[in-house]
């Protein structure tokens, strides 16, 4: 392999002859392969907005020939579009800060941008990644900025995806209206309820935890950049910040605001946030899933309430067994999302003074939630909720063995007296609703069982 040879503050370093990636690529290649895990595509359009927008700002500041910005931005769309992922391989697990996944891209950015110019690959002339690509930007303000906005592009769909199966649920609840089936508490018979006031409920749960996110996702728009290295803005124009929120506003077609700076490159707090909001989102969800698992179990040794589509066989060596196959995926997304907040979470208590350096791991984890729940939302609604079906005679079967409606008859018997009827009913093995007289029919008449009934 035909190489060229860089140089940087720790001594010369053989580059690929075509890499659009310099001497930090190369070095973070080297020095981190340890999974296969890579940044969400979202991410690297924030940096390369970011990117783009330093060198219209430079640029509107003196600091950059319009030429050489214009250059830079046109590499930055062509990385946006694809170009160059060859040359941004790099590892989430890297080093603190993300400074890899900054350098890397100034690099890919300066090279391209310079061929655009006539020049070539290395030689860094006109542009250099950090004079010029990475003018008035630090890695501790690009990555944590890169970070919010990618994930407020991210939670637009997701926020969509989840209101569609909160419709989904809706429809349901609608369709399902009058078919009683027997409530139950600690998973025992309680009293009756309709199926449609079940999903009624799956639909208000999921809308309020989707409202949660909503309201907490603004603060991603406040942004810190140029704040560089420590928050404290060295190296920029004092115009500089307020520029640069002005221009990633127009990219993102959003107001976006400013925060304290120096608590920009200290604090997590808004990913924590954010990635609670999701974690509660998640816990709904598998709370719902676990509900329609067991309102599905059997069909002959189980419930049998309701019917899913059926999506694929469900046994090796059992014919005609299908299981909950969606209900056990979208559960295990459910889990993961809980399982990267807790790793959120404890990134955001760590860090030292001026820096918390775990946004490599923060950004990837928070990404991931949000696209794992908003692809498993349309997975789960898509061939899921929509097509459930009612075993409406399985239902009512079960309810006429129980003792759902006894509650119902309290107000007007008293408790012991009911209480006497259900062992009654167990001990001589008569269906509970021969005992009820003909003139305590009408309390358990089905309009009376599932609402306000005094």
């Amino acid at each position: 392999m035909k190489t060229r040879t860089e140089k940087d503050a720790i001594g010369p370093v053989e580059v690929p002859l075509e890499s659009y990636g310099g001497s930090f690529y190369t070095r973070a290649q080297a020095n981190f392969q340890i999974s296969p895990l890579r940044i969400p595509h979202s991410f690297k359009v924030g940096l390369a907005w970011i990117k783009s927008c330093a060198a219209e700002v430079n640029a509107d500041l003196g600091d950059l020939p319009k030429a050489h910005a214009e250059a830079i931005a046109q590499a930055a769309q062509e990385f946006i579009e694809g170009k160059f992922e060859e040359y941004y391989d790099l590892d989430v697990y890297q080093a603190g800060a993300g400074t890899p996944f900054n350098m890397s891209l100034n690099e890919i950015l300066a090279n391209r941008a310079n061929e655009i110019l006539g020049g070539k690959k290395g030689e860094y002339k006109p542009l250099h990644p950090n004079n010029h690509v990475n003018a008035g930007q630090s890695s501790n303000d690009t990555i944590p900025t890169a970070i919010r906005l990618a994930a407020l592009l991210e939670l637009v769909p997701l926020l969509q995806s989840g209101q569609k199966l909160a419709e989904a649920f809706q429809k349901k609840s609608v369709e399902f209206k009058d078919m009683l089936k027997v409530g139950r508490t600690h998973l025992q018979d309680a009293v009756p309820v309709t199926l449609g006031q079940e999903f009624d409920a799956y639909e208000s749960a999921l809308t309020r935890a989707l409202e949660r996110l909503e309201a907490a996702a603004p603060e991603l728009g406040d942004l810190g950049i140029g704040g560089t290295a420590t928050g404290s803005g060295i190296n920029t124009r004092p115009e500089f910040a307020q520029k640069m929120v002005e221009a990633l506003s127009k990219k993102m077609g959003i107001e976006l605001g400013f925060m304290n700076p120096f608590e920009n490159s200290h604090s997590l707090g808004v990913f924590v946030s954010i990635s609670s909001a999701l974690r509660a989102l998640s816990i709904e969800l598998l709370r719902i899933c676990s509900d329609l698992r067991l309102m599905v179990s059997g069909p002959e040794a189980g419930w049998n309430e309701i019917h899913l589509p059926e999506v694929e066989p469900g046994s090796s060596i059992m014919p005609g067994k299908v299981n909950p196959s969606v209900l056990e995926c979208i559960s295990m997304i459910c889990v993961q999302v809980q399982a990267l907040d807790h790793a959120i979470a404890f990134s955001g208590s760590q860090g030292q003074l001026e820096l918390n350096w775990y946004t490599p791991l923060v950004g990837w984890d928070l990404l991931h939630q949000i696209q794992i729940l908003e692809r498993g939302m349309d997975l789960l609604r898509r061939d899921c909720i929509e097509g459930i079906t009612a075993n409406k005679e399985q239902m009512q079967e079960v309810l006429d063995r129980s003792f759902a409606m006894a509650t119902a008859l309290v107000p007007h018997l008293g408790y012991h007296e009911v209480a006497e009827m259900v062992n009654r009913s167990k001990r001589e093995k008569i269906p509970f609703a021969k005992l009820v007289k003909k003139e305590h029919l009408k309390h358990i008449a089905v309009e009376k069982l599932t609402q306000p009934n005094l």
